[in-house]
């Protein structure tokens, strides 16, 4: 079993042969960064559009079981996320409302504010709002929506796992400890302390291969993206380490913009590069064998490179994807 826990590619027939070229079980899909829920909700009738016409390839990943069904038939499982929590339009009623649609993960924040907390772009003075962010972890965990901290602050990301009762994902990023702060997009990654509480919340770490806050950026090889991957098993145990590698192919330069600064900036906030392509190893999912081999290689068992495949985020979805108690 093999889970990409996070990529933003541009949906096409292409795409969805790349995913079982590469033998990908699952791969969680951002329907929305800034989008409103009237936009959000075309986009995911998009995609259900699109899983109907390519079912030979693809299906929906609404519980661990369709991800499963999906390993034995041959096909990806297409689990939809939000990259910001922006689509609920502060209004807690659609939270449900988008998980009876498919949804299935949530970011609290992208890069920014917004009325659950502050993104990673924004200082640590601001957290986890007291009143909408702490409802929304509330309800997130009520109707069975995993929430996902990847862009957010630190303190946000610390407070959001002190006040949720289930487990919190880091569906993408790297440890700071490891890749340093050389890397264009360093405040993207998390921390020790980060990820050592979302480990103990029973969570996943979802390790990229973005070049902007991968090790060695843009040269980042299967040897040193492997080194990351043992770095984080001895910090948080291999329980939780998983991968998510925020691939992004075939987005023009529109959706860039609109990533970087929706529609409350006329310039991004913080300057990136232009265009960055991802390491030629990686090869739309294909180089994830690489990585497995490199793990064996090291002296990882067979089991550990099946959880750090897939298997700690099927777990992770097995529970996280069912209503919890009411609150």
């Amino acid at each position: 079993m093999l889970v990409d826990a996070l990529q933003f590619v541009k949906p096409a027939r292409e795409r969805f042969e790349e995913w079982h070229a590469a033998g990908i079980t699952a791969v969680h899909a951002t329907v929305a960064i800034w989008e409103d829920s009237t936009e959000t909700m075309r986009e995911v009738g998009r995609w259900q559009r699109l899983l109907a016409q390519n079912a030979d390839l693809l299906c929906e990943g609404r519980s661990a079981d369709d991800i499963r069904a999906a390993g034995e038939q041959g096909r990806t499982a297409v689990v939809l996320g939000f990259q910001n929590s922006s689509p609920f339009e502060d209004d807690l009623d659609l939270v449900g409302a988008f998980h009876q649609a498919g949804v299935r993960i949530a970011q609290l924040t992208y890069n920014t504010q917004n009325s659950a907390g502050a993104g990673c772009w924004e200082g640590d003075d601001a957290g986890l709002s007291r009143t909408y962010g702490v409802n929304l972890v509330r309800e997130m965990n009520r109707v069975g929506m995993l929430i996902d901290i990847s862009h957010c602050n630190e303190r946000t990301s610390l407070e959001a796992l002190e006040t949720s009762e289930r487990p919190v994902a880091v569906t993408h990023s790297n440890p700071r400890g490891f890749v340093g702060e050389d890397v264009e997009l360093a405040f993207r990654n998390k921390s020790d302390t980060v990820l050592k509480k979302a480990a103990e919340s029973g969570g996943v770490v979802g390790l990229s291969m973005y070049p902007r806050i991968a090790p060695n950026g843009v040269d980042c090889t299967v040897a040193q993206f492997c080194d990351m991957i043992a770095y984080t098993v001895e910090l948080i145990g291999v329980d939780h380490v998983g991968l998510g590698s925020d691939y992004y192919a075939g987005q023009g330069d529109e959706e860039l913009h609109w990533w970087r600064q929706g529609r409350w900036s006329r310039k991004p906030m913080v300057p990136i590069s232009g265009p960055v392509e991802f390491p030629d190893w990686f090869a739309a999912g294909r180089g994830y064998a690489d990585v497995q081999a490199e793990l064996l290689r090291r002296g990882f068992t067979d089991s550990e490179v099946a959880r750090i495949s897939g298997g700690n985020w099927l777990r992770m979805f097995e529970s996280g994807f069912v209503a919890g108690p009411a609150n």
